[in-house]
């Protein structure tokens, strides 16, 4: 089939060149007509990384060896992954009206690059999606009888979406105090995540943590928004180590089988919630909201992952 890369890539880096060396690979072999740049710069009380930034920057400008149009977005002083992420990707969306995200941890299967585009040509003037997902942490465990289902959680290891969702996205997420008794909330999580959730936008809402993912997740569930999230992962997240921001291990359960994409996409009669696929996430992810609501009560720092990154 006569396929091109036509979706704008974005690729977001820092300053881990081994891992960014095994995503940009497969970003080469995709050869996308416009690559998007976000990098954050280094902290001013770590030695040596300054040298591993500017690495990681001359690595990918240095092997651009495809006809592309390349933008850069380089961070001065360092951002920290929340703001630099999240406002790289606004940056991004201020010129483009899709795109395709990957984090320098996460390396694709040649065949995610064209389900995402597939993806959001077909769901582009549906509003009720939020964003394409590529890798699903359940493939072991969950089955599908399609190529894709709809969660309410937007898993990020590479994945996709349109700038018509992105301005839903708010980084301080201001509404919460007004919407945290909402009833969505309930509606949506079981009992023990519902505690780990919303303990977890309060401390997001306080700024007591840095990240960018819950606000999408936010964004998505205050919205009624729905995300594809594949019946395989198209995705496989390498930064499992000590240098990683957030991922330094995760649950057993979710073990990682990375497959190609099967075309054409078999795709779902209508845009409907899987509450049963987002039920057992819920249930396997979310096992300790018991002691998280304690924590929560005494005054303590929850100190978890929603998405595990």
């Amino acid at each position: 089939m006569d396929y091109r890369l036509t979706t704008p890539v974005v690729f977001c880096v820092f300053s881990r060149l081994d891992t960014t060396k095994k995503v940009f690979e497969e970003i080469r072999k995709a050869r996308p007509e416009k690559l998007y740049i976000v990098a954050d710069a280094a902290r001013d009380n770590r030695s040596g990384e300054k040298e591993k930034v500017e690495n990681v920057r001359t690595y990918i400008e240095d092997n651009i060896d495809w006809p592309c149009e390349v933008k850069k977005n380089y961070a001065v002083h360092n951002m920290g992954c929340g703001k630099r992420i999240s406002s790289g990707l606004t940056w991004v969306f201020e010129q483009e009206e899709q795109a395709i995200i990957l984090e320098d941890d996460c390396v694709p299967e040649p065949t995610f690059f064209r389900y995402c585009q597939e993806m959001l040509n077909y769901y582009k003037d549906n509003d009720d999606v939020m964003m394409i997902s590529g890798n699903n942490p359940m493939s072991s465990c969950y089955s599908m009888n399609k190529s894709y289902s709809f969660s309410k959680i937007p898993f990020i290891w590479g994945w996709a979406t349109w700038r018509r969702s992105w301005e839903y996205y708010d980084f301080n997420i201001k509404s919460w105090p007004e919407n945290r008794k909402n009833k969505i909330w309930k509606s949506v999580f079981p009992q023990e995540a519902y505690w780990v959730y919303t303990a977890e936008f309060d401390e997001l809402y306080e700024h007591k943590f840095d990240t960018w993912d819950y606000q999408l997740m936010y964004a998505g569930i205050l919205n009624g928004k729905l995300n594809v999230v594949p019946a395989k992962s198209h995705v496989f997240n390498i930064g499992f180590q000590e240098e990683s921001t957030h991922t330094k291990n995760a649950p057993k359960w979710m073990k990682q089988e990375v497959c190609p994409v099967s075309f054409p996409i078999q795709h779902m009669d209508k845009v409907e919630w899987n509450k049963e696929f987002d039920r057992e996430y819920f249930t396997k992810n979310n096992r300790h909201g018991l002691i998280v609501r304690i924590k929560k009560i005494l005054g303590l720092n929850i100190n978890k992952s929603i998405f595990n990154k």
